[in-house]
């Protein structure tokens, strides 16, 4: 699998609709927009017809520096004429923002994650459909070359029966990226912690390319930083065709490559940062298994090989995608429907870690905005010393 593993929509907006994509701002001073949106913005060609922050201050900045219009508020926002609305805001106001840009006739780009609850993803999902908008998710992973080789390979049945999925990522971080933002690093600002923030693409890469699973079992510690939620975790997670995963996610430790692995009976595939290694077997191991022969027989399985180098899966080919979307071409790589299945899978992992369980999915979405309603009251109660010094 040498060849090119994606074919990415062309980068600027005249290619596809014939003029710039118009677009209003959601959270312009946000760090995210201004590092990522911005650069790719530029690169589609997209045309910036207003900004809006709820720090007027940032929001003024970014206007400035850029030669944007400036909205008052988001009401002011939603009567510029645009296509579409991107929304850079912590995410626990996701479901508020694109429920009236999508009532103001405005396409929807967010930023991951989706939401922090299941339900609110639902909701969002079930406003897209109603007003035949697209919403597309920020999930930039999914359009890398390695992991679309990846999908494929796995569809095609190149490594078999599934057996294993192993996820082992690290996000060390300085306390100081929770101490400088209020809301990181909280129930109440974030609704999750490592897995919701740093581990989403992680989870999200994961279920794309095996599937959800059927039930998982988890804990959460908080090791060094000073929040509320879990800086480390680890999730053994089953799927219904008798395949089992184990994750290990933490910014609270440096663990080298970050990597996730998928082996079947008749080859492995990783994912690490310089792109797609497969190792293949010589046959499928379950006819193997099942042949006649020597009791130590060698299973003949090669060498890993980089299949496919890293490329492609940054903001510009989520913007690229989007513009696509907008100009109904295609539906969108990541819509809400697609991005919930990861925000499902760590809301199960919360409640299974509080409970000391499995848990089965699909989840049900009042058990867990049960045990959020509970973490976010518990954390009011007994504020950590972060919340006292403030």
């Amino acid at each position: 699998m040498t060849e090119s593993a994606v074919a990415v929509p062309a980068a600027r907006g005249s290619a596809v609709s014939g003029k710039p994509l118009r677009i209003a701002v959601v959270a312009a001073g946000s760090h995210i927009f201004q590092a990522a949106h911005v650069p790719a913005l530029a690169a589609i060609g997209a045309e910036v017809v207003g900004v809006f922050d709820a720090a007027p201050g940032r929001a003024a900045a970014v206007g400035a520096a850029h030669g944007w219009p400036v909205a008052d508020d988001l009401d002011d926002l939603l009567r510029r004429d645009a296509d579409a609305v991107v929304v850079c805001a912590p995410h626990p106001l996701h479901r508020e923002i694109v429920l009236r840009c999508l009532a103001a006739g405005r396409a929807v780009l967010v930023e991951k994650p989706i939401a922090p609850r299941v339900g609110e993803a639902d909701e969002m999902a079930a406003a897209a459909a109603a007003a035949g908008r697209p919403v597309a998710v920020v999930h930039q992973h999914r359009l890398r070359d390695e992991v679309v080789a990846a999908h494929r390979l796995i569809r095609e049945g190149g490594i078999g029966r599934i057996h294993r999925a192993v996820v082992v990522a690290s996000y060390p971080k300085r306390s100081v990226y929770y101490t400088d933002t209020p809301w990181r690093g909280t129930w109440a600002g974030e609704g999750g912690g490592v897995l919701l923030n740093q581990g989403l693409h992680d989870i999200d890469v994961l279920v794309h390319l095996v599937g959800s699973p059927h039930r998982l079992a988890a804990t959460m510690h908080t090791h060094v930083h000073p929040i509320q939620t879990e800086d480390t975790a680890d999730l053994l997670l089953e799927w219904a065709d008798g395949a089992t995963g184990s994750v290990h996610i933490t910014s609270a430790a440096a663990l080298g490559r970050n990597r996730l692995e998928i082996h079947g009976s008749a080859g492995s595939l990783r994912l690490t940062a310089a792109g797609l290694e497969v190792r293949r077997a010589g046959n499928d191991f379950d006819e193997f298994a099942a042949a006649p022969g020597g009791h130590f027989d060698a299973f003949d399985v090669s060498d890993w090989r980089l299949d496919v180098p890293a490329g492609h899966g940054t903001h510009t080919d989520v913007y690229a995608d989007f513009a696509r979307a907008v100009a109904g071409m295609d539906e969108p790589a990541v819509s809400v429907s697609s991005a919930r299945a990861a925000v499902e899978v760590i809301a199960a992992a919360s409640v299974a870690a509080a409970e000391g369980r499995w848990v089965a999915l699909p989840l049900d979405s009042a058990v867990h905005d049960a045990f959020l309603d509970a973490a976010i009251a518990a954390a009011t109660e007994h504020p950590t010393e972060r919340e006292v010094a403030r």
